[in-house]
């Protein structure tokens, strides 16, 4: 490694500033890389320059006249320190000796801000070592526009006056940009032994530790090192900061040092500043603001030895300024925020309170990691406010009552005096605001003040005196009370009046029964409960003052105490259940003064009132299905409730309908009947059943999932729907539709046909292939039929095949007897056929099949016989059994 020193020249004669630098070459291998390079002026240490380029400023003016030797080593990354290369040069600024420094560092003027405008203080140390993060944070710090600046400790390496101006800076550069607004500690880095000179020369002689006052907080500067060692009772430092902290008169209190006493980063805490936090925990001190572990913390409140408290100090560890950042090396559950971001603390400060905001700082800006707000709660050495407005008013007694406005005070009033004369005669609770003094004398003339205290013992000046003089005996009676009224109960008769006046006040009324005096009373109430039941006495009333005067007596009242219930009302009972409704009714109870009203109890709980003449109740009960047991009593005017009456127990009805049943199926399984079944449908409650509909008519329930519909028809098209229902009636809408068409009847064929003529009344006609039908000459048909099965008869139906047809067509009557034989039956032997139309087929065409509906002449299973007529006068002939289109009868019945 080669380092050599290119800046001055070797030999040069140096006069004020001069810009130094060095080169560090690697001449063989690969460079483990620098870490710093250690300069030195005639052999005594001078500065540490952190990052590349290696060079800095050398103020010769601060050194003596003459030859001196400037050297430099680089320190590598992996330990290796190089030789030192050096040079000779010339300081040549008149200086014959080093100069010394003789100003005297003051704090700097400090703006006052508005009443409602913070006070901007910024905080951080460990930062001045001339590295790129320093100048990020010097930008966040100078980008607030601060106030007041805290510099909490540390240049790097060892706090020499060349390190000062390089690296905390002068007026343009790091943090000597906010010189004019900086009250700095200093921290261990400042010191070599038990020296610090260039800290103090820097800083013109600062003082170690010192105090101001800002925009309402007080600020305490301590030198917290162990050089110093001057932070135990008993030492110079410690001793003034108690007559410091006594002195202080604000509320919030800052204290800021460069060891924190508590701290979970890689640097140690600080024990020896213990005795000091105690010492600041007493006097209620805010907040302490410290440095030396390179990173972020914030404590919880805490009181002397570190206990958690509401009111304690909040420790700030704000050493991220950036010469380098320390992690943490352990936990407290008192930490209540760590972050080890290079960064600083920006403090909005107010009359009672500080604002905190701690800020990350990064080449692009600035990323908020923290904020809280901490309430001041100084050492309170205000005295409170003035009592306000005493007022003093005479009492007859004699007495003297006082009345005031409280005082207020900045943690709060304890309590008063009151001064009577000069002397102290009461002490009084903070939240009192009037006392009576009852130790006068009558006809005396009194003056009275009173003054506030407050928890720390501050009392306030006395109020304004007030000068009374206390009365002479009273003689004058108060009036006479009014409007006495009573009101009888079964446990006593209750007096009520209007109250009575007094020259100087009432302190009283005696109420009279029988006029004996049974009680003195305050109020203008008062319950006779010792007065005999169901007897009448007389009451009054005399108001007395505090001198003893009494007054007239009031009028007399008359009243009996009524202890004899009304009947029990009997035949309560349900009058209507709906859906969360019950209505009831009863009948009317006896009294012997009389009924006043009735009490309706639903499950042993008071329902409702009624007056005496209402009977009857509507209970909106709101639930549905449940179930209610309900009773009723009677009341009279004195209070007297009868028994129970009977009571009724209903459950209300379901309001809510079951859903809709689903997937209705319907299948024909023959002429006369079709089957139906469908999924569930549901109901909270329970479905109860199925209503089954055809065509839009109710066909009939069922409480399963299957119906069959037997009473259908051949050869006809049917709309079914099903809808559920509940036990209390409702019922869900119909279901999606299924439609069906039934197949065709089974035909059943003639057992006998015939036709007879008028004409040729021995003819017969039995077999042959057609029956006629004629009107003139008139020809009847007859066709017999036996019917067989299990069911009834829903439809008969009688087809014929029109083999000639006619206008008129035939009409189908009645036959009474079916014991004719084809073969033998003729006109004169025929049997009769009955008056009654059944159908008529009107005109036949040749050709077709005819189909009536005869139902009224098929009655069930048996033989049957229809005629057919004809009015007309021509003749139509249909096809008999005998030929290939024989008559049929198409029979529904029910399976």
């Amino acid at each position: 490694m080669l380092v050599c020193l290119t800046q001055p020249s070797a030999g040069s004669t140096l006069v004020g500033d001069t810009t130094v630098t060095a080169t560090v070459n690697v001449t063989v291998g690969t460079s483990p890389g620098v870490g710093k390079t250690e300069w030195s002026l005639d052999g005594q240490y001078l500065l540490t320059d952190f990052q590349s380029p290696h060079q800095f400023t050398l103020s010769s003016a601060d050194f003596a006249d003459g030859a001196h030797t400037i050297g430099v080593a680089a320190k590598m990354r992996d330990g290796y320190v190089t030789p030192e290369t050096a040079i000779t040069v010339t300081f040549a600024n008149g200086n014959v000796t080093p100069p010394e420094n003789t100003r005297q560092w003051s704090v700097p003027p400090i703006r006052a801000s508005g009443p409602q405008e913070p006070f901007v203080v910024a905080a951080v140390g460990d930062g001045a070592g001339g590295e790129t993060n320093a100048v990020n944070v010097t930008n966040a710090l100078v980008g607030w526009n601060p106030d007041l600046f805290l510099y909490l400790g540390d240049v790097y390496e060892d706090g020499t006056l060349t390190e000062f101006k390089n690296w905390y800076g002068d007026p343009t550069a790091f943090f000597g940009r906010l010189r004019d607004v900086t009250t700095p500690v200093v921290g261990n880095h400042e010191y070599t032994g038990n020296r610090a000179d260039g800290y103090f020369n820097f800083w013109d002689n600062i003082p170690h530790y010192y105090s101001y006052d800002a925009n309402g907080w007080h600020f305490i500067a301590i030198d917290s090192t162990s050089n110093y060692n001057k932070v135990a009772p008993g030492t110079p430092q410690y001793e003034w900061l108690v007559a410091d902290l006594a002195a202080n008169r604000s509320p919030c209190t800052m204290v800021f040092w460069h060891h924190p006493l508590f701290s979970v980063g890689s640097e140690d805490p600080a024990p020896r500043m213990q005795a000091m936090w105690d010492l600041m925990a007493a006097q209620h001190v805010t907040m302490l603001v410290t440095a030396h572990d390179h990173n972020y913390q914030r404590w919880t409140p805490m009181s002397a030895g570190g206990v958690p408290a509401a009111d304690g100090i909040v420790e700030l560890v704000v050493g991220g300024g950036g010469h380098s950042s320390q992690g943490f090396l352990s936990s407290d559950a008192r930490v209540v925020k760590t972050n080890k971001s290079y960064g600083a603390m920006r403090m909005d400060l107010y009359g009672n309170r500080a604002e905190l905001h701690y800020h990350a700082a990064g080449a692009t800006g600035t990323t908020l990691v923290d904020s809280s707000t901490i309430s001041c709660k100084g050492a309170d050495r205000l005295a409170p406010t003035a009592p306000g407005e005493l007022t003093a008013t005479v009492n007859p007694t004699p007495s003297v009552s006082l009345a005031w406005t409280p005082a207020t005070d900045t943690y709060g009033v304890t309590g008063y005096r009151v001064y009577r004369d000069g002397t102290a005669v009461a002490d009084l609770p903070a939240t009192a605001t009037a006392w009576t003094d009852t130790s006068v004398g009558g006809a005396t003339r009194y003056e009275y003040t009173l003054d506030a205290a407050d928890a720390a013992g501050n009392r306030s000046v006395r109020s304004q005196p007030v000068a009374v003089t206390t009365l002479g005996p009273d003689t004058t009676p108060p009036s006479v009370p009014g409007g006495l009224v009573a009101t009888a109960s079964p446990d006593a008769v209750t007096l009520a009046w209007s109250p009575s006046s007094d020259n100087v006040g009432v302190t009283g009324y005696e109420v009279l029964r029988d006029g004996t005096v049974v009680a003195t009373v305050p109020a203008t109430t008062y319950a006779d409960s010792a007065v005999p039941p169901d007897e009448s006495h007389v009451w009054t009333v005399r108001a007395v003052d505090a001198a003893g005067n009494v007054s007239v007596a009031a009028n007399p009242v008359t009243a009996v105490r009524d202890t004899l219930p009304p009947s029990a009302p009997p035949n309560l009972r349900v009058t209507g259940v709906a859906p969360g409704a019950v209505g009831l009714a009863w009948d009317p109870s006896t009294d012997n003064v009389g009924v006043a009203r009735y009490r309706v109890f639903r499950d042993d709980t008071l329902l409702a009132e009624t007056s005496s003449g209402q009977t009857f109740l509507d209970d909106t009960v709101g639930n549905t299905r449940t179930s209610y047991t309900y009773h009723v009593t009677a009341v009279d005017a004195a209070g007297n409730a009868s028994a129970p009456g009977n009571t009724v127990t209903v459950t209300t009805a379901d309001a809510s309908p079951p859903t809709v049943p689903s997937n209705l199926r319907a299948a024909a399984a023959g002429p006369n009947q079709v089957l139906l079944s469908w999924e569930p449908a549901t109901d909270d409650f329970g479905v109860a059943g199925y209503t089954v509909y055809r065509n839009g008519t109710v066909l009939g329930t069922t409480t399963g999932l299957s119906f069959t519909d037997s009473s259908a028809l051949s050869e006809t098209s049917y709309t079914y729907r099903v809808s559920a229902f509940d036990a209390s009636g409702n019922s869900s809408g119909p279901s999606t539709p299924a439609i069906v068409t039934t197949p065709a009847a089974t035909p059943i064929a003639a057992v006998a046909d015939t036709y007879v003529k008028a004409s040729s009344p021995t003819s017969r006609y039995g077999s042959t292939p057609v029956v006629r039908v004629d009107g003139d000459p008139v020809t009847n048909a007859y066709l017999k039929f036996t019917v067989s099965g299990q069911g009834a008869v829903l439809r008969a139906r009688l087809t014929v095949w029109v083999a000639a047809g006619s206008s008129s067509g035939f009409v189908v009557r009645p036959v009474a007897d079916s014991t004719w034989s084809e073969s033998l039956t003729n006109w004169d032997n025929a049997p009769a056929i009955g008056d009654t139309s059944i159908a008529a087929s009107g005109r036949t065409t040749s050709g077709t099949w005819v189909t009536l509906d005869i139902t009224p002449l098929v009655s069930g299973n048996g033989t049957f016989t229809v005629g057919l007529t004809s009015s007309g006068a021509s003749s139509s002939s249909y096809g008999s059994r005998e030929s290939s289109t024989p008559p049929q009868l198409l029979l529904d019945m029910t399976s």
